[in-house]
C-alpha cells in the first residue's frame, strides 16, 4: 500500500481499449452532492435504530471529547476497512484529495464486481451495522459506538451511492478497473 496527497493517481500501464466500458457516474463533487441526502437518511434512519433496538437512552451521554475520539479514530478505520477487502498484491493507495475533502482507496488493478460491491460496502456494515446488532442482542449501548455507527452511516453514503451505480450498471461477472476517478467495466 502508498500514501498519495492529490486526486485519485492514474492507473499505471492501464489504456482501456474498445472491450471496456466507461461506467456512467457524476464527478467527484457531484457525487457527494448526489450522496448527502442518501446519507441523511441512513444516518436517521440509523439514529432510529440504536434508540429503538438498544438501550442507547439511557446509556450516559457522551462527552465531547468522546465523540471526537470516536469520528477521529472512525475515519482512518473507515478506509482501512476498505483496503483489508483490497487483494494483497501492493496496488492499493490510500489517499486524501484536499480540494474534493475527500478521504479515498484506490486499487490500480482488476477485480471482480462482486469484490467491487464488497470494498464499497464494508465500512457500513462493519462500523455502522455490526455494533447496531450487537448491542441490540447484548441489550447494551454507548453513546460513542451509537455517535461512531451514525456518523460512518453519513461518511459511507459515497460509496453506497457507488455501489448503487455498479450494481445498475454492470453485470454480475463482470471485471472493473479505475483510471483516476473513472470506473471500467469488461465481461469475460
Amino acid at each position: 500500500m502508498r500514501l498519495h496527497l492529490g486526486p485519485i493517481p492514474d492507473s499505471p500501464g492501464f489504456a482501456p481499449d474498445g472491450s471496456w466500458q466507461l461506467m456512467r457516474e457524476p464527478s467527484p463533487w457531484v457525487m457527494q452532492v448526489l450522496a448527502l441526502p442518501v446519507g441523511i437518511v441512513l444516518s436517521i434512519a440509523l439514529t432510529v435504530l440504536w434508540f429503538s433496538l438498544t438501550p442507547l437512552g439511557q446509556a450516559p451521554p457522551p462527552s465531547a471529547w468522546g465523540l471526537f475520539g470516536a469520528l477521529v479514530v472512525m475515519v482512518p478505520v473507515h478506509e482501512a476497512l476498505h483496503i483489508a477487502v483490497h487483494p494483497r498484491t501492493g496496488h492499493s493507495i490510500l489517499g486524501f484529495w484536499p480540494s474534493r475533502l475527500l478521504v479515498y482507496t484506490h486499487y490500480h488493478a482488476e477485480l471482480r464486481c462482486q469484490r467491487f460491491i464488497a470494498i464499497l460496502l464494508t465500512p457500513l456494515a462493519v462500523i455502522s451495522l455490526l455494533p447496531l446488532a450487537l448491542s441490540a442482542a447484548s441489550a447494551t449501548s454507548s453513546a460513542a459506538l451509537a455517535f461512531a455507527s451514525v456518523s460512518n452511516g453519513l461518511f459511507a453514503a459515497g460509496d453506497l451511492f457507488a455501489a448503487g451505480l455498479v450494481a445498475w450498471q454492470v453485470p454480475r461477472t463482470a471485471t472493473m478497473r479505475n483510471k483516476g476517478w473513472r470506473v471500467y467495466w469488461r465481461c469475460g
